[in-house]
């Protein structure tokens, strides 16, 4: 039985660790600025700067996902001989030298090639940066910490795009791009000073209970990539229904989405609460589907803000609460590669419902685009409480 000294100490260091996981999460916002604050200014200097044209800007400002998202799973399977912090700060570095060198482009081929390296590093940077926290914090505070990266990441998309507008019509494009790569070398700093855990050392016992990791890492993974989708309709296309409906100021369903997700993942600091059961973890799946199925049928600004509010509750707790079936299907050591490509998945189900919910839309029209949407998110549900089902082992480290 635990001592009052005793619990005062584990209660101190609960906050040391929660502290640490929160200047990681706040060098993976850093990190991404380099991304965020040029969204703004990379389709006017395509344009005007190399003489592209919109499929030029398209590959630009695209090109960086894929190799971010493919080096991923590269860097998960790095984790567990380099370590988290030396991927944190040669992710960066990479990131800052590709960003910093876009002025030196003299054709859109060339800022391509950059784009893909900045990709690179963001990839890597992001892999480590994800799981670091959950290597930090207490088991009951894995659902937390996964939830963190994707908070600062909407933060940093939200201040950053607005401010690199800014910075480019007072410096102009060419300083705003190093501006944009110099201040990721915040990231540095705090990867040095957070201490790292090292992961165990003790190898996976073979036969049933890797089958049984294989398992409870794919399953959440399907799911994610279903409720991505609604990421994708809420960011992508609930700004063109609602100019197609005549009705302006779309983009407040969008935002609506995004500040709920990170208000309640704020609170999720003070209120200790994750899907433990398959019945919550069902019924978010539900209420994003809801949201999503209100957005579609929505004739006017109101409904479709109550739909994103909905769409965020939903998706404030389902990443985390997937996350922790992943990190409890598999030992430590396989934790950062199996996060990591958990982590890609969302990324790919953004981009297949990006484009499969585009081609629906162009043949049905947005509203049925939308209940196509919830349908799928559904789908997702059925998976992910199958996920919930596989048995896991009682102790995956800490």
């Amino acid at each position: 039985m635990l001592t009052e000294q005793d619990s005062e100490v584990v209660e101190t260091t609960d906050k040391r660790s929660m502290r640490y996981a929160l200047l990681i999460s706040l060098a993976t916002g850093i990190g991404y600025l380099p991304f965020a604050l040029t969204i703004p200014i990379l389709p006017g200097y395509v344009t005007d700067r190399l003489h592209g044209g919109p499929a030029d800007v398209g590959a630009v400002v695209s090109s960086y996902a894929l190799t971010s998202l493919l080096s991923r799973p590269v860097s998960g399977a790095l984790m567990n001989r380099l370590g988290a912090r030396a991927l944190t700060v040669g992710g960066t570095l990479l990131t800052v030298l590709a960003t910093v060198c876009y002025p030196l482009a003299g054709s859109v081929t060339e800022l391509v090639g950059l784009r893909l390296l900045a990709g690179v590093g963001m990839g890597v940077m992001q892999a480590a940066t994800g799981v670091w926290p959950v290597q930090l914090v207490a088991k009951d505070r894995q659902s937390w910490a996964l939830g963190l990266g994707g908070t600062v990441n909407y933060l940093a998309l939200g201040v950053g795009a607005p401010l690199g507008a800014l910075i480019g019509r007072w410096a102009g494009a060419a300083d705003t791009f190093v501006v944009a790569g110099l201040v990721a070398l915040l990231v540095i700093p705090i990867a040095l000073y957070v201490p790292e855990v090292r992961f165990s050392p003790k190898a996976e016992k073979a036969g049933v209970e890797r089958r049984q990791a294989l398992l409870g890492t794919v399953l959440p993974s399907v799911a994610l990539v279903f409720t991505a989708f609604g990421f994708a309709a809420v960011a992508s296309f609930a700004v063109a229904k609602f100019n197609a409906l005549g009705v302006a100021g779309g983009a407040a369903v969008v935002t609506a989405y995004s500040l709920t997700v990170v208000l309640l993942r704020i609170a999720g600091t003070w209120i200790r609460w994750e899907a433990k059961r398959r019945v919550e973890l069902a019924g978010l799946f539900l209420v994003e589907a809801v949201g999503i199925a209100l957005v579609g049928l929505s004739h006017g600004l109101g409904m479709g803000v109550v739909g994103g509010v909905l769409t965020g509750v939903g998706m404030w707790q389902i990443y985390p609460a997937l996350g922790v079936l992943v990190v409890r299907s598999v030992s430590e050591r396989g934790r950062a590669m199996a996060l990591s490509v958990f982590g890609a998945c969302f990324t790919v189900g953004v981009a297949i419902g990006s484009g499969s919910l585009g081609l629906i839309a162009q043949a049905t029209g947005y509203q049925t685009m939308f209940l196509i949407c919830a349908a799928c998110i559904v789908l997702g549900l059925l998976v992910a409480v199958t996920a919930s089902r596989v048995r896991r082992p009682a102790d995956n480290g800490r």
